[in-house]
């Protein structure tokens, strides 16, 4: 899978209103379970590995942090393949990039994860099934 024309496509089935709020260029970085629970603690307070970390710099530019490892993880404990969770992860990160956080309220985090579902639904086909894993 080519990042950039993934990135591509998963912003043309965003809503509007999410895709206009994503920085113009967005750059994908592999991270390990070392750096990422290391910029986990710094920039989140918590001392464990995360799947992704998102940094909107300006609105030209922002970085979405992937650790693999922690990926494939969630992934096998889910019962998603890799790709998918990947898949949702990256995405996870674009919302972020656009503004939108989960944490702030329950409510959001419905939001945010109706968004998700049905942005996934359109990537891979209806009826897609996924177990959401909690850590």
């Amino acid at each position: 899978m080519t990042i950039v024309p993934f990135l591509r496509k998963v912003k043309t089935v965003l809503p509007q209103s999410v895709r206009k709020n994503i920085s113009r260029e967005v750059r994908v970085v592999e991270i390990d379970k070392n750096e990422s629970r290391k910029l986990n603690r710094i920039y989140r307070n918590r001392n464990k590995p995360t799947n992704v970390l998102s940094f909107r710099y300006s609105p030209d530019y922002g970085e979405i942090l992937i650790c693999p490892g922690v990926i494939r993880q969630e992934a096998k404990a889910a019962g998603n393949t890799y790709k998918f969770q990947m898949t949702w992860m990256i995405l996870h990160g674009m919302i972020h990039l656009a503004g939108l956080h989960h944490e702030k309220s329950r409510r959001l985090t419905n939001n945010v994860e109706r968004l998700e579902f049905l942005t996934l639904e359109k990537l891979a086909g209806k009826n897609v099934k996924f177990k959401v894993q909690k850590f």
